[in-house]
Formats: C-alpha cells, sequence, structure tokens
C-alpha cells in the first residue's frame, strides 16, 4: 500500500469498510463492489453518499444511540470547559480537564479519523458528480457544493481542534507518499476559499424538508468561525455583515403569550426557527436521557458548575460579584432567590429546590432520588435543562428535537467581539446587538454608565457568549482564544452549596498547562504512521 499519510488513508478508507490488501481499495466500497467510474450514475448515488456525510459530520448535542461518534456530541464537550463536569459510563471528556489525557485518547483519534471520513466522501462527490444524471442541473450543481462546504468544515473542525493539519483535496493519489502538515497560511486559505466557492452556488433558504442543507448562510458562518479564531476582525465583520444582509436570519421569539424567548428556543414549540444557520436534525433526540436528573431516568452527564451558574446577571443587569460577598452566597445557596435572576439561567440549568416534571430535585438529603455524586447522577447539584424537554420524559432516548450547532445570535457577538477587539467599541452596532440578544432573553439593556470603556465593554460580551451559548459547544474556543485557560480551567471546580455543611461542593482539582493545552495532541496513531507528522508542543 502506498503511503498516502497511513492514518489518513485508514480513516478516508473506514468508512467504506475498504480492505488495505486490495489494489482497487481507491475506487471500490468493498472488494466485490462495483468500481466508482461505474457507480455514479443515478440521482440517489449523490443524495445517498451526500446523506452519510451529514449524518457523520454534523455534531448532535448529547450522545445519540445510533449514527454517530462520540466526540462529536458538542454538549457532552462543555465537560471540558468551566460550563460543566462530564461524567458518565461513556466516554473520556472527564480525562481532559484534569491534565490527564494523552495522544493516545479514543475521542481525539475519532475527532481525527472521522472528520478525515467525511472528507475523503466529499472528495468522492466532488470527482464523481458530472456523471450523475439529473434533470435539474442547478440543483446538481448545489449538491456539489454541499460537498464542498462539508468539506471545508471537516478541515475547519480539526483546524479548530488540532492546528495546522494536512489538506486532503482527492480521495486518491497513488503517487503520493507520508505528508507534512500544512501551514496555518495554507489550510485557512483553504478553507475560505471552499466556503467562497460553495457559497456563490449555494441558495440562501430551502424548504423545510432540506433546510438542514449548507446554505450561503451556513458558509458565511464558519467564515466568521475561521476568522474569529485568527482574530482577524476585519475578516469577521465582512462575513458577519453578508450574513446578516441576506434577510433571512433573526432572533427567535416566543410564539405563546407568556413563555420567554430564549426558552422557548430550546423546545418542541421552536423546531423551526430563523435563528439556526447549522443544524443537526433529531440532534437532541437523546436529551433526556443524557441530561436530566437520575430520578427521571436520566444520566445526568454534564453538571453544570457553579462558576457557570454564578456568571448569570440578577434581573437588573448586575452581576453577582457587584452585589458583594454577602449577596453572592445567598444567590449561590438559592441561584433563582425571588425569581431575580436572567431567565436564561432557568432555561439552561436546573438547580436544587426546582420542581421539574413533577420531580423535587434534592440531591443533598439522605435518601434522595438524585444523590449528588452517585453514579449517573448529578455531580454538581446542578443539572442541565437546555433541550430537556418535559414531552421526552417518556420517550427520553427518542425524541425528535434538533440540535442547533450555529445560530444566529452568535454571529452577533462574534460580530461585536470583532467590533470591540478591532478598536471599535464605540460603534452603534455594538450596544445595539448586545441590546437585542439581553432584551429577546428578557435582561435589560446595557447600562452605559458603567460599560464606557473597551475593557469593560469586554468584560459584558465575554459574559454575555457565555450565558447565551452555553452548553452548545462554543466555550472551547473562546477560552483558546481569550487565553484565559489558567484563570477558568485551574484549581478547584464547585458546584452547589450543601445546606448541610454551609459549603460549595468540590468536584474535582483541575489542571490546565497554558504552554500546551491550548491545542489537542496529534493522535499518536497519526504520529506512528506518518513520519513526517510533528507533534503538538508539549505534548
Amino acid at each position: 500500500m502506498n503511503k498516502l499519510h497511513k492514518s489518513i488513508i485508514t480513516s478516508l478508507m473506514a468508512s467504506s469498510m475498504l480492505f488495505s490488501c486490495s489494489k482497487d481499495y481507491l475506487t471500490r466500497d468493498n472488494p466485490t463492489a462495483t468500481t466508482d467510474a461505474k457507480w455514479w450514475r443515478l440521482e440517489t448515488d449523490l443524495y445517498n453518499n451526500l446523506e452519510v456525510i451529514y449524518v457523520n459530520q454534523m455534531s448532535p448535542g448529547p450522545l445519540l444511540t445510533s449514527a454517530t461518534y462520540q466526540a462529536n456530541c458538542r454538549m457532552h464537550m462543555s465537560g471540558i470547559t468551566d460550563e460543566s463536569v462530564f461524567r458518565a459510563n461513556f466516554g473520556s471528556w472527564s480525562a481532559y480537564p484534569q491534565g490527564a489525557v494523552t495522544a493516545s485518547d479514543g475521542y481525539l483519534s475519532d475527532t481525527y479519523r472521522q472528520n478525515y471520513i467525511d472528507i475523503r466522501n466529499a472528495c468522492r462527490i466532488l470527482e464523481n458528480y458530472s456523471r450523475v444524471y439529473m434533470e435539474n442541473t442547478t440543483v446538481k450543481e448545489q449538491r456539489a457544493a454541499e460537498a464542498r462546504a462539508l468539506r471545508a468544515r471537516a478541515h475547519l473542525n480539526l483546524f479548530l481542534f488540532f492546528g495546522p493539519i494536512p489538506i486532503v483535496d482527492k480521495s486518491q493519489d497513488p503517487t503520493a507518499q507520508a505528508i507534512k502538515r500544512n501551514t496555518q497560511e495554507e489550510v485557512v486559505n483553504f478553507i475560505t476559499t471552499e466556503l467562497d466557492k460553495a457559497a456563490d452556488i449555494l441558495p440562501a433558504t430551502y424548504s423545510s424538508t432540506d433546510a438542514y442543507r449548507m446554505s450561503k448562510g451556513a458558509c458565511y458562518a464558519m467564515q466568521v468561525q475561521l476568522y474569529l479564531s485568527l482574530k482577524n476582525y476585519a475578516k469577521v465583520i465582512e462575513y458577519a455583515k453578508k450574513l446578516m444582509a441576506l434577510g433571512v436570519y433573526d432572533l427567535h421569539y416566543s410564539t405563546k403569550a407568556g413563555v420567554n424567548s430564549y426558552a422557548q428556543l430550546f423546545s418542541y414549540d421552536a423546531l423551526e426557527n430563523k435563528e439556526r444557520i447549522i443544524f443537526r436534525r433529531t440532534g437532541c433526540s437523546g436529551a433526556f436521557f443524557r441530561l436530566a436528573p437520575k430520578s427521571l431516568s436520566g444520566q445526568a452527564c454534564n453538571g453544570p458548575t457553579a462558576a457557570m451558574v454564578n456568571t448569570y446577571e440578577t434581573k437588573q443587569g448586575k452581576t453577582l460579584q457587584e452585589l458583594g460577598q454577602d449577596s453572592l452566597m445567598v444567590y449561590w445557596k438559592n441561584p433563582l432567590y425571588k425569581n431575580n435572576r436572567d431567565p436564561r439561567l432557568e432555561a439552561s440549568v436546573l438547580v436544587p429546590g426546582q420542581t421539574f416534571v413533577n420531580r423535587l430535585l434534592d440531591p443533598f438529603s439522605a435518601g434522595s432520588t438524585d444523590p449528588i455524586g452517585a453514579a449517573q447522577s448529578t455531580q454538581t447539584g446542578f443539572w442541565v435543562k437546555k433541550y430537556v424537554d418535559p414531552a421526552d420524559v417518556s420517550r427520553n432516548n427518542a425524541g425528535t428535537m434538533n440540535f442547533m450547532i450555529t445560530r444566529y445570535a452568535e454571529i452577533l457577538l462574534s460580530y461585536v467581539e470583532a467590533l470591540v477587539e478591532s478598536g471599535d467599541w464605540q460603534n452603534p452596532d455594538v450596544v445595539l446587538y448586545l441590546n437585542k440578544i439581553r432584551n429577546r432573553a428578557g435582561m435589560p439593556n446595557v447600562d452605559v454608565s458603567i460599560y464606557n470603556t473597551q475593557d469593560k465593554i469586554r468584560e459584558l460580551y465575554r459574559r454575555e457568549r457565555k450565558v447565551e451559548l452555553a452548553f452548545e459547544g462554543t466555550r472551547i474556543f473562546d477560552i483558546r482564544r481569550w487565553q484565559i485557560g489558567p484563570d477558568v480551567l485551574s484549581g478547584p471546580t464547585m458546584g452547589a452549596i450543601n445546606p448541610g455543611t454551609g459549603q460549595p461542593v468540590v468536584v474535582e482539582t483541575r489542571i490546565f498547562n497554558p504552554k500546551r493545552d491550548y491545542l489537542w495532541p496529534i493522535p499518536l496513531q497519526e504520529l506512528n504512521a506518518n513520519n513526517l507528522m510533528l507533534q503538538n508542543p508539549n505534548w
């Protein structure tokens, strides 16, 4: 076998169960199957191969029972950040914040391998779609553009997690030998060029049944994410404005009187909404089972931390730290004290003393059905509520709720960040869009008498990102971009206050090495297979 980056080839072959002993492995899906030259004929061939990529590439929220790889579940990934603690009978996220992960970790290998599987499958589509007969040639070109966008997204995923990685733009290259990592400039140029090409062809909108597909707006959103990671604020602003100018997206507003707009967004009442840009169909089908309390047959895999719960302001727009130590302790003991917190807290987190689906949540009392620290029970005394809809209580691992991977609020917050960090912090759009996001959730306008310097506005938009996007899989990239790992991922991780002791629960002690941990290590199997591959620093 040639050495086209053996590990990558292994990944590219795996999705099709190819055999290394066959010389036709680059063109056959198994030793007896027809070759690509004979296979690509019907519209269903193109459609089915695209579906394989969508199912694998689009991140679920919590773990699904099938059709996914565990490391791709973005809500569980919040357990490697200061948002939550992860404990489950599957997965290795709990090792990451404790400094125990190594280059042989299975989640690292899966993330690396599965994205290259998607890249290989997208390459096959781009190399063969022209032979497919489709009466509607416009749709045919759109399907190819979807594959191009998905290939770019897989490269973007790899770049955000591992740094510069090898660019793969062909499904086969019989003459290639082991290959080295491309430079950051090359990777960025490849991703942005691919997304631009795709955006030129893709539509801005689809019918309801096709709304999950890569769109013009999805390409612009990925450009925003790419350039924000690089702190190229001019490009963030450029692509955010392109997305906003489409006129397709908006914040979601409640369709029912008396129901908070933010809370409704993560329920069945908002399955279709104008805020979603990229989403996984039924990507939260396992939300109730994986996140709900043990007393409701849930696994409580992610327990929100006190650092997360105490970030939410009061309804008057005051931080708990502003109110002083005494008030901080009052709200720490009773986070929903006098119903006076940012409504996004109640929409995102369940706390002790609440009743949820007729269960009084009491993790500290003897004989509790939700005992703190027990297996498949809350580790912090808190539970994730976002996407956990009471309608799923009797079908707790078979819901139909979608998971929004990227939504409009994220793009608005990225636009605000780019304005502030480029020095244009007094631009009216900064307060305009912060107010829109806050008001939608039921919070007051920005107090410009307090948030009146670049440093104070930075403090505010960072807090807004944390509470608005809690548990959605974006926090890890914020921590890396802002270089705040030692501040938020080191030392004791605490949960709710135990009423018996008056002290917060200490769940674990976290370790963060700023000389190492802002990138994941290249998987060991990749290093062993490719002698030109270099490991990330200090791994």
